[in-house]
């Protein structure tokens, strides 16, 4: 395996739906938006998270490291060696610190990816859009985009079904690349330490 040697190119594609080619925007059907019914009633049982995590980028980079989550707008990737790379969303902020280079960037929460996942209750169809919805072979698949600027990206949220499981999210970045992240090993509804959703910078000097 190549593991990545600058995750964070990676990593922004992750974080920020950039301009590039996005689904056509369709009228769901009744089946379709039952799926979608049946997905936030999903997400909205997952109130904490933890998680193993596999990113593998466009040229085969890969990091791996822990996942946790707090509903509402709490996240945290821990990435493991080599990887210098800590993520933390704090219910505002979504702090991206590169402790190889010693450098923090902090990005309006809702206005990454990751922000669809954070919601208190689950919604698809207010601030995003689900564009289509793909079931077969016991996966579920749902692109969805911002619904006010819909050509700015998408993401897609791949579930196992029966039971229904989040397991993935795929980001596609302007030219088409595409940032995947693969969950293993998850806990739900666990009690989680409030400082792993805290961040400092004199943590880090």
């Amino acid at each position: 395996m190549r593991y990545l040697l600058k995750p964070a190119y990676a990593l922004y594609a992750f974080l920020i739906l950039v301009l590039g080619a996005s689904p056509a925007v369709a009228e769901l059907n009744a089946q379709d938006q039952a799926e979608v019914d049946r997905v936030e009633a999903y997400l909205d049982t997952i109130k904490t998270m933890k998680a193993d995590f596999l990113q593998i980028d466009s040229a085969g980079g890969i990091a791996e490291g822990e996942v946790y989550m707090r509903k509402p707008g709490r996240m945290r990737f821990e990435y493991k060696p080599p990887a210098q790379i800590l993520v933390v969303a704090d219910g505002l902020w979504l702090v991206f610190h590169d402790k190889e280079l010693k450098e923090t960037t902090r990005l309006p929460l809702s206005a990454t990816p990751v922000n669809v996942l954070l919601d208190e209750e689950a919604n698809l169809s207010d601030d995003v859009t689900v564009t289509k919805v793909e079931n077969d072979a016991n996966t579920l698949r749902l692109t969805i985009v911002d619904t006010e600027n819909p050509d700015e990206g998408n993401i897609v949220l791949i579930f196992s079904d029966n039971p229904l499981q989040l397991r993935q999210w795929l980001v596609t970045d302007a030219q088409g690349q595409v940032t995947s992240i693969s969950l293993g090993k998850m806990e739900k509804n666990i009690k989680l330490k409030p400082e792993l959703f805290t961040f400092f910078d004199s943590q880090y000097e």
